[in-house]
């Protein structure tokens, strides 16, 4: 959606939001989202699309995989620190020092603010016909409700702005969880009645996602202190509407999941969601360090090849931030098992009738600088474009490995999972990008938010809550039998008797890792304690080596020793509660 990848806008000054500091208080604020300017066509157009210009922030930067996927099964300690939220280290995870959260809070008041702008003033507006202004009301109700989506799971009760505010206010106090529940769900239904079924321009939201936040919102709210005996029932309503019509709204599973990445795609079929980016310089951040609207994703999960021997980084390979490393759990979790939980792959058939992880996760490096951070041993009959590095995802033998080190054309690296890191580590390749204009450049993909599968696996879940097994396993099976390897469909296949959260959970990991949902999966399912507590999802520290090749770092966490039963919510920035007064007060344990 051009417009909105090339518009930003200036935003209100709203206390409770951030990004002021304390002097504010005495100057005389403008915005450009003035009551005068809402009131006209130009106006409500801008601030929508600068409505949809956090979304670029929120999830495209650091803080946008440190707040949704650190601290979780599925990944363990980088190489950089994530506001201790990989490992809630007591020192870092603090009202002070959480700059991640801190950020979200910020982005997030501030576009509700902008959408409250919006809202507040189109009513009026000339020069705009009623289907226009109702089709923007719409998409605007919609972000809003997604954006205090956000607030709530991260920080429970929190301050419910419903007006326009362009003035500093200190008079601002948290909602109870409920109220914010109820205003996040009218805002969906109220869009539903309005918003177009298909986007006019890529990266709008239509009526799709409306179905999809409200299945999601639903079955959120059924595990949190304002459930509803309806929550699961209405959460399985949204999601079987939104399956059941998928044609109407121009939507379809992609038939390999290797499509739903590829660059190009990111608008295709199965996206109910994402954020807009462009190459434009004014408007998006495409170099620098700080939180911003730039899109970092695919150098996230992308760990230091560059290190390697016969190894340089490019712009093929990526920016390696290595945030994120994959944990033992995730990258077994793709390992077919009987329903008792035993391996039925073993040794190179590992990972073969699941294929999401050999599309999903870069293994294999190839050689594209001879001579490049190495000695005697790797570059001495290396050759452009032959193997660098291998990443089995398993333990070889001694004589698979000699054979590896006698090759006509030299040894290359061999990683195992005892191996790995927090350098070294198979890595997540969703989110590549490959039209960068330079090494470090960031990316300009758009990054999907939400896409058709996840509405499979949400009505499974609730369809179980239900106490409806034969269903959810209906649903997971389409998702698995889409993952299976050429004529292996039936072995994908489930039972209703196999359908458990546990393996609900899993399934969502093997499907949606890195995709900005986990740490809140976790948390709706009361699991996020569970399985950060058990050192088989989160490895201990240790420290490794390879014979031939020196690898610092080590790789594990302590989350499992460091997390407190409060860190099921954030921390409220200490910034809104000086700010307030202590009027916005804190979450317990902080």
């Amino acid at each position: 959606m051009k417009k909105l990848a090339l518009v930003t806008l200036g935003t209100s000054l709203l206390l409770a939001s951030g990004g002021c500091n304390k002097d504010i208080l005495d100057e005389n604020p403008t915005s450009i989202l003035t009551p005068a300017f809402l009131s006209t066509a130009q106006g409500v157009e801008a601030g929508v699309t600068g409505v949809y210009s956090g979304l670029r922030q929120i999830y495209g930067n650091d803080s946008g995989t440190f707040t949704t996927e650190a601290g979780t099964d599925q990944w363990t300690n980088g190489i950089s620190a994530s506001s201790g939220l990989s490992d809630y280290n007591p020192n870092d995870l603090t009202p002070v020092n959480d700059q991640s959260h801190s950020f979200i809070w910020t982005v997030c008041y501030t576009q509700i603010n902008n959408a409250n702008g919006v809202l507040q003033y189109s009513t009026g507006v000339q020069g705009l016909t009623p289907a226009r202004i109702a089709q923007l009301v719409a998409e605007t109700k919609l972000l809003r409700a997604n954006y205090y989506f956000i607030l709530v799971q991260d920080f429970g009760d929190v301050p419910l702005m419903l007006n326009f505010v362009d003035s500093p206010t200190k008079e601002i106090t948290r909602a109870p969880l409920a109220d914010v529940y109820t205003q996040i769900i009218k805002d969906l239904t109220d869009a539903l009645g309005a918003i177009a079924d298909k986007p006019a321009q890529p990266g709008r939201v239509t009526r799709a996602t409306a179905l999809h936040l409200l299945a999601k919102v639903y079955l959120t709210r059924a595990t949190s202190s304002a459930k509803q005996a309806t929550d699961y029932q209405l959460a399985a309503q949204y999601a079987k509407e939104l399956i059941d019509n998928q044609s109407r709204y121009g939507l379809g599973l992609e038939t390999d999941p290797a499509t739903v990445f590829v660059e190009g795609n990111e608008n295709g079929k199965e996206v109910i969601m994402n954020a807009q980016f462009s190459g434009d310089a004014t408007f998006n951040r495409i170099d620098g360090f700080t939180f911003g609207g730039e899109n970092v994703l695919g150098f996230q999960y992308r760990s230091r090849y560059d290190l390697l021997p016969n190894m340089a980084r490019d712009i093929n390979y990526g920016r390696p931030f290595a945030r994120h490393c994959v944990t033992h759990y995730l990258e077994d979790s793709y390992i077919l098992r009987d329903a008792s939980g035993n391996a039925l792959e073993s040794g190179a058939t590992l990972r073969t009738t699941d294929t999401r992880y050999n599309k999903w996760f870069t293994t294999v490096y190839l050689v594209n600088s001879v001579g490049g951070n190495s000695g005697a041993t790797f570059n001495a009959k290396a050759v452009l474009g032959d193997t660098a590095a291998w990443y089995p995802g398993r333990e070889l033998t001694a004589a698979q490995l000699t054979r590896i080190n006698s090759r006509p054309n030299g040894p290359y690296v061999v990683i195992s999972p005892s191996q790995y890191t927090t350098q070294f580590f198979p890595t997540l390749n969703k989110f590549d990008s490959r039209n960068r204009t330079s090494v470090n450049g960031f990316s300009t993909r758009p990054n999907i938010v939400y896409r058709l599968a996840d509405t499979y696996l949400m009505a499974a879940e609730a369809y179980f809550y239900m106490g409806n097994s034969t269903q959810a396993a209906t649903y997971l099976n389409v998702i698995r039998e889409r993952a299976a390897a050429t004529g292996k469909k039936t072995l994908m296949d489930i039972t209703p008797a196999q359908v458990s959260l546990d393996f609900i959970l899993n399934e969502r990991t093997r499907e949606l890792c890195g995709e900005f949902t986990r740490w809140y999966d976790l948390k709706r399912t009361g699991q996020l304690l569970v399985r950060e507590r058990n050192t088989s999802y989160s490895p201990a520290l240790m420290s490794v080596s390879v014979a031939g090749f020196t690898k610092g770092g080590v790789y594990g966490s302590n989350a499992a020793v460091n997390i407190k039963d409060f860190h099921v919510l954030r921390p409220i920035p200490q910034t809104e509660i000086d700010r307030t007064a202590g009027k916005i007060t804190q979450n317990p344990g902080y």
